[in-house]
């Protein structure tokens, strides 16, 4: 048998024709049949992914739906979350309660504190007049430093906007309550530093200074126990709340006098106010 140039196939018996024929590329579907079974995966991989942007695309899209690559190590956190996680819930049950507690209580206090020396302020009874002025006296700027903190700190918190740790790093660092709005700073230690500031500021005696700021340091504790805020939330909410209080202290006398009219007189009633007069006498030798 003998091939011509035209193509035909000639032999002693048989003529057949054979045409040249156009190269199929191979599908998706004959290259895995005639693969073996352990290169399957591989190609359909490739496949799948046979250009750079569509990794890029699928990247993008972990990213933005919220899978941080820190939320899978929660051994190679940051300093500041990797604390928030070394205190989240320690102590057990007991502990956990007492850190509720005084969270839960900052508001009751910075509410009821003002108004009870306000109060206390007008009874007749208590203290002398003088005594129930700065009842009063203290009961104003307590009133005024916790509105101006509070104030401040509403603002801070959607200027900076920052995840609270349980947000940030949910695999990691439990919360025990939620709040909607940002971390920094914290409004609870804002608040009873500011708080603690004031009372120790108007009485420095170990009695108040020692119980208020006591509190102060365990709430900004809590607040970091609980899962709710950084270390430097804390210290932030400290400063703040400690600086406000000394400013409004310092500018205490020009807000006593504005609110004078409400305050209770620091003289006895129908008590005469004498001025004090130089009198000199002059002895002359006869």
């Amino acid at each position: 048998m003998r091939i011509s140039e035209t193509g035909t196939c000639r032999s002693s018996r048989t003529r057949a024709i054979v045409r040249p024929t156009r190269p199929v590329a191979p599908t998706i579907a004959t290259t895995i049949l005639r693969r073996s079974e352990f290169s399957r995966p591989m190609n359909l991989f490739s496949q799948m992914f046979r250009s750079t942007h569509q990794i890029c695309i699928v990247f993008l899209i972990i990213v933005l739906n919220g899978i941080p690559l820190q939320a899978q190590s929660c051994e190679d956190l940051p300093w500041d979350p990797a604390l928030v996680r070394s205190w989240n819930g320690v102590g057990g049950p007991a502990l956990l309660t007492t850190s509720k507690v005084a969270s839960d209580a900052l508001l009751p206090l910075a509410i009821g504190v003002p108004v009870t020396l306000t109060v206390l302020g007008h009874i007749e009874g208590i203290g002398t007049q003088a005594e129930r002025r700065k009842l009063s006296e203290t009961g104003l700027q307590s009133f005024v430093t916790m509105g101006i903190t509070y104030g401040s700190v509403v603002v801070l918190k959607h200027v900076f906007d920052r995840e609270r740790p349980y947000q940030a790093y949910p695999n990691c660092i439990k919360n025990y309550r939620s709040d909607a709005d940002g971390s920094f700073p914290s409004g609870h230690s804002a608040g009873s530093a500011a708080l603690a500031t004031t009372l120790s500021l108007r009485y420095p005696t170990w009695y108040v200074i020692g119980p208020s700021v006591a509190y102060a340091l365990y709430t900004g504790f809590s607040r970091i126990h609980l899962g709710m805020h950084h270390l430097t939330d804390v210290v932030a909410g400290y400063a703040l709340g400690s600086g406000i209080a000394v400013v409004v202290h310092v500018l205490s006398e020009e807000l006593f006098d504005l609110a004078d009219p409400l305050l209770p007189s620091d003289t006895q009633p129908g008590a005469m106010i004498v001025p004090q007069t130089n009198v000199f006498s002059i002895s002359i030798p006869f």
